[in-house]
């Protein structure tokens, strides 16, 4: 079968404007409403450079670019130099910074620069980073999270903060209860570091929503007004807890990444109740009654266990004879960040 057919008169000249306009961007869209304006007006270049902002040799440039591209000359060009200056670092200082990299892949650029410095090999910190990005020698994902962290610090206690007072500074931390099954719940605790007072609670998992529900058991549980608290950097301590935090007027710190010991007060009660709770068969299934168990233990840490740090008082105890004057124990306790 023949098919008998023909092409319309102008079809490839409107096919080419349709392709061009697709290419247009939004900037050379609104360079077109600046022409058809400039024609509707007479072709006046002053008045519409003053009509849209603009100066007369913009709008001059923009036409000549016009007459001589058509509409496409309306897009922005590329403003790369012609000339690029190339990388001046040696080739050998390059090749070895590679090798270094790749016999050592955790390192960072400030450790193979001072390897570098050994070998006789004089260079920057800043050389070798642009030397293994250009080789595709970081990780993308790390470098990026490393960038946040630095873009907005976390803040940190401030090296010898003085606690004198109950609530100056509370911990927080959770504690894994493994049950049966490989279930688990999960222990929010909040210790005073001054009085050894603490609040705890149990939830089905650990997410930031669990840790305001927490933070709100906090401030109405502690018979003290609480000023300052501390986490790890942990998921119930980000995101829903730091907004909530902020909206308190709460200062919230937060330890340094792996240093377990800036939040001693808390993970030592947590080593208690793994010892004085949890070994003596304190673990149940039902959520309810785990907490109403844990909820016990709570009473029995603020009010009839001896701690040791007290001079063998409760934090009860502890806190009453606060209020009438100083203590026979430390009633001051200096951080170290």
């Amino acid at each position: 079968m023949t098919i008998y057919g023909s092409v319309l008169p102008g079809a490839r000249s409107i096919a080419l404007g349709a392709w061009r306009t697709e290419r247009l961007t939004e900037q050379a869209k609104q360079r077109i409403r600046v022409f058809d304006w400039w024609r509707a007006h007479g072709k006046n270049s002053s008045l519409a450079a003053r009509h849209f902002g603009l100066g007369r040799m913009t709008l001059y440039r923009w036409l000549q670019r016009f007459q001589k591209q058509g509409i496409t000359g309306f897009n922005e060009y590329s403003r790369r130099p012609r000339n690029l200056r190339g990388a001046t670092t040696p080739w050998d200082v390059t090749k070895r910074t590679v090798e270094l990299r790749l016999q050592y892949p955790a390192w960072s650029k400030h450790k193979i620069r001072s390897l570098l410095q050994r070998e006789g090999m004089m260079t920057s910190v800043s050389t070798v980073g642009r030397i293994l990005k250009r080789k595709g020698l970081i990780d993308k994902k790390k470098s990026q999270k490393r960038r946040r962290a630095a873009l907005h610090p976390r803040a940190r206690f401030p090296r010898g903060l003085r606690v004198c007072e109950a609530g100056d500074m509370i911990q927080i931390d959770t504690k894994y209860i493994m049950l049966p099954g490989g279930k688990k719940y999960y222990q929010f605790t909040a210790i005073d570091v001054l009085s050894k007072q603490r609040v705890l609670r149990v939830y089905p998992s650990q997410s930031s929503r669990n840790g305001v529900l927490f933070l709100g058991e906090c401030l109405a549980s502690f018979p003290f007004l609480v000023k300052a608290i501390q986490t790890d950097n942990g998921a119930p301590f980000l995101k829903e807890f730091e907004k909530r935090c902020q909206e308190l007027g709460l200062p919230h710190y937060f330890t340094y990444p792996r240093s377990p010991k800036q939040n001693s007060y808390v993970e030592i009660s947590h080593g208690a109740d793994e010892r004085e709770f949890y070994q003596q068969g304190n673990t149940y299934l039902f959520l309810e009654t785990m907490r109403a168990k844990l909820k016990e233990w709570e009473v029995t840490w603020n009010t009839v266990r001896p701690h040791a740090s007290l001079n063998y008082l409760t934090p009860q105890e502890y806190l009453e004879k606060l209020k009438q004057g100083r203590l026979p124990t430390r009633d001051t306790i200096v951080l170290q960040a």
